[in-house]
């Protein structure tokens, strides 16, 4: 005998018309729990996980992982936009010929962000505000 109480057991999904499962009251159930990311991608993590023939486990891992990534990316998006950095500015788009004295290489070499992982110094000279707004773009 279970011990959940009956309004937490889960109802089984109802079969659609042309006898495959609907995943509506899943979607509600994810955005009545607040996990509208995972609600609106449900039907790809299921349509994968039926081509990899995944486990329900795996699927599920694959659903949180979902949930997690998005969750780490509205995060950063929130603290960049809470710096006040202007956004916008990479690499990619620096104008080398504009700054002929910087040595791209150098620059490329610290926008991969290896020192923080060798726990190495690196001295930035200038204004803060200018140090501190490279630093960040960089390491992006």
């Amino acid at each position: 005998m279970s011990t959940l109480p009956k309004r937490g057991i889960a109802r089984p999904p109802v079969p659609a018309a042309s006898g495959q499962t609907t995943l509506d009251p899943v979607v509600a159930k994810l955005t009545t729990l607040g996990l509208e990311h995972p609600a609106l991608v449900l039907p790809e993590l299921v349509a994968q996980a039926a081509r990899e023939d995944l486990s329900p486990l795996a699927f599920l891992d694959l659903l949180l992982t979902s949930q997690l990534e998005r969750k780490d990316e509205r995060r950063i998006t929130t603290m960049l936009k809470l710096s006040g950095l202007p956004p916008g500015k990479t690499l990619e788009a620096f104008d080398w010929g504009f700054q002929p004295k910087a040595d791209r290489r150098q620059i490329e070499t610290l926008a991969t962000c290896s020192y923080l992982r060798e726990k190495t110094n690196v001295l930035f000279l200038g204004p803060p505000e200018v140090a501190t707004y490279y630093v960040t773009s960089l390491c992006r």
